[in-house]
């Protein structure tokens, strides 16, 4: 649960907690821009976009976004948000004989984007070893390590480079992040320096539980 102890007068400084287990701990987020269809407040178009990444997703009929934070993080710009995946099914009743929609929520988990101050020569996507790696038509890069490709796929445009960017130190540290993610973790990074972390937890970012 996400608890602002003071509304901003403008959309440039938030100042809060963040309650858990009835603890607050204090937060403050630099540059927020906050969309906002009240008071006047401007609403600031979002920079992440699932569609510029290619994460492995489950088929689904709608996508929707909520809860969205912008700010600055070491100099970089990041946003969070929780993304929602739905799946429609229509049905005929026998007694009426009319259609009828039934959605169904089957992906729930926490994205963050964040634009990173570089290029890079490739692309490279990574994603937990499932059932979806059929649905996924990319052929997986083995690093040599054995815990992460037991565990990961790794694609890209590059073999190679990709290798280079996900270097031994870099590996073992995505490892340690998968563990503690609370759910299953996947990346992208583009060539433009454009990175997205998607966890897919089935909870929404600020829950009680997890924080």
């Amino acid at each position: 649960t996400y608890n602002p102890q003071e509304r901003p007068s403008n959309s440039k400084d938030v100042k809060g907690g963040i309650m858990i287990d009835n603890v607050t701990v204090s937060l403050t987020i630099e540059n927020v821009n906050i969309g906002y269809d009240h008071s006047g407040w401007d609403l600031v178009p979002h920079l992440l976009d699932i569609k510029d990444t290619n994460i492995p997703l489950p088929s689904h009929n709608y996508c929707s976004g909520s809860g969205y934070i912008r700010g600055i993080y070491h100099g970089l710009t990041v946003e969070l948000c929780t993304i929602r995946l739905t799946d429609v099914d229509e049905f005929q009743r026998e007694e009426t004989g009319l259609w009828e929609k039934n959605e169904h929520e089957i992906y729930t988990g926490q994205w963050m984007f964040c634009e990173l101050d570089q290029k890079f020569p490739a692309w490279l996507t990574i994603w937990p070893r499932d059932k979806m790696d059929k649905l996924f038509n990319a052929q997986a890069i083995k690093t040599g390590n054995e815990a992460f490709d037991k565990r990961f796929n790794l694609s890209s445009d590059d073999a190679e480079k990709a290798l280079h960017i996900l270097n031994a130190s870099r590996m073992e540290r995505f490892l340690a992040l998968a563990d503690s993610s609370g759910g299953k973790l996947a990346i992208n990074l583009n060539r433009e320096g454009k990175l997205y972390i998607a966890v897919h937890s089935g909870c929404v970012f600020f829950d009680i539980r997890r924080g």
